[in-house]
């Protein structure tokens, strides 16, 4: 990590970002956690994360403005206008008002959307093409180590001051991200590509994702691991309420005991990514958390806390390795639209799946479904993992 530090532009970046995910992990169990007091339902908790997914099956529209607009900018009035999102949060108080919880889940999953592919352009255009395995390494370290102190935190305040002291802490560093945006000196502009018709200027990002081998490959990998494992959002309150008999707040610790294992996959990213490529650092990554889901099937705290460091060590090297395959193996001027087409193709897989596991957990026993999910989840660890990796092919300017 002390080789990308030295980069002014990047320590800038870093800094936006951390402040900003040191609120998000704040608030990001706080809606699931409300509405599941508020209705006791393991659904209505998961309903939550399925609008927060919503918005990433839109991100093509966010990728096709990325790529349009100075990215600093569009950064800086990202957050802003996340920071605003949030505000509705403080007039939920009780089931009549429950509803405010999913249109602010929304805004959520779109700011996410939007900074994930505004900051993947970003980091390619401010960074040597060397180092961007261990930015993302950093990043995603920073966003998913987080979760060791955030998740703690916003129920620490949550529990003592009331939901809108959580809602000004996160919308506070959203403000703080922005300034930080502001400071990046302006980056070198990306060559423009010809303008073609607007239909054929939408598609450019999945037409180039279906073209290139790797990115294909890595595609089907993660459209096949969301397939089943949005349901693990409504799983996860089934297994800390039936399996270890504990209340919702007990996902303040899984989200810790994940941050730990998010800094171990977080820190070996770029190791793993230069000596053995992106796509094993994918398949790897994607088969540890399908071993994890498999051992939340054990009724006991210490096993279902060390599968979900195990879940957390995955799901980041995998993270790593796509921005980091993304970025490769993209031209300067479609780094945004394929990055936002990589996550709609994901997140719609993951969306389908969330509806089912919100409908599925009251009605089948929640560790058949997790038997199934793991199961499929390995199926796309073998996918990445299949025949030997393509010859190295020169990769878009």
């Amino acid at each position: 990590m002390r080789a990308v530090l030295r980069e002014r532009g990047f320590r800038l970046i870093y800094l936006g970002m951390a402040v900003s995910l040191l609120g998000d992990a704040s608030l990001l169990l706080i809606p699931a956690i409300l509405a599941k007091k508020l209705t006791g339902s393991d659904g209505a908790a998961g309903l939550t994360l399925f609008f927060f997914t919503l918005p990433l099956c839109l991100s093509p529209l966010f990728g096709h403005v990325i790529d349009r607009v100075d990215r600093r900018r569009f950064l800086i009035a990202a957050c802003l206008l996340s920071a605003a999102a949030l505000t509705p949060l403080t007039a939920v108080s009780g089931e009549d008002t429950l509803w405010l919880l999913y249109p602010v889940s929304a805004a959520m999953g779109c700011s996410y959307a939007a900074v994930s592919g505004a900051l993947s352009g970003l980091l390619k255009s401010v960074l040597p093409e060397e180092l961007l395995a261990e930015a993302n390494g950093a990043l995603q370290t920073t966003r998913q180590g987080l979760r060791l102190v955030g998740p703690l935190l916003g129920v620490a305040v949550y529990t003592s001051s009331g939901i809108g002291a959580v809602v000004l802490l996160d919308a506070g560093t959203f403000v703080v991200a922005a300034a930080a945006f502001a400071a990046l000196p302006k980056p070198t502009p990306v060559p423009a590509a010809p303008r073609g018709r607007w239909r054929e200027e939408f598609s450019a990002g999945a037409r180039h994702l279906a073209a290139d081998p790797f990115l294909r490959r890595a595609a089907g990998a993660f459209c096949l691991m969301f397939t089943l494992a949005g349901a693990t959002e409504s799983l996860i309150f089934a297994v800390i309420d039936h399996g270890l008999g504990r209340a919702p707040e007990f996902t303040a610790l899984t989200s810790t005991a994940m941050g730990v294992g998010a800094i171990i996959g977080g820190l070996c990213g770029a190791t793993v990514i230069t000596h053995r490529g992106e796509l094993f650092a994918i398949g790897t990554g994607i088969a540890l958390y399908g071993a994890a889901v498999l051992l939340w099937t054990v009724p006991a705290e210490p096993a279902v806390l060390g599968a979900m460091t195990m879940a957390g060590a995955g799901l980041t090297l995998a993270g790593v390795a796509r921005m980091t395959l993304v970025q490769r193996r993209s031209p300067g001027h479609l780094v945004g639209r394929v990055s936002t087409a990589f996550e709609a193709m994901a997140g719609a897989a993951q969306l389908l799946s969330l509806v089912a596991g919100a409908a599925l957990v009251s009605l089948v026993d929640y560790r058949v479904l997790l038997a199934v999910v793991g199961l499929t989840i390995c199926c796309a660890a073998a996918h990445a993992l299949r025949g030997r990796t393509p010859a190295e092919q020169p990769r878009p300017g």
